[in-house]
């Protein structure tokens, strides 16, 4: 049998287990971050190689949130560090 601290130590480098509490975090987080309007019509879906796919509620919002990319980025690095944003 393994000491606790061990085997939280193990899951919090574990790349994978690192990513989707990263997600975790984030998904609860999603509307102090993005605000509220823009909260309602994505999704943070899931991060792959430093890169966040957000699901958007309809290609307006996919094409809206193009134009705000950058700022996006800068928004969502202030709570977790990732390298580019994919839109779906």
């Amino acid at each position: 049998m393994i000491k606790l601290s061990t085997a939280i130590n193990q899951l919090l480098n574990n790349p994978k287990a690192s990513h989707m509490l990263a997600l975790g975090k984030l998904q609860n987080d999603w509307v102090n971050i993005v605000g509220q309007h823009i909260s309602e019509s994505t999704t943070p879906s899931k991060i792959v190689d430093g890169r966040l796919y957000i699901i958007c509620k309809n290609p307006t919002w996919k094409t809206e949130l193009q134009y705000q990319k950058k700022e996006l980025l800068s928004k969502i690095n202030q709570s977790i560090k990732i390298k580019d944003i994919i839109l779906i």
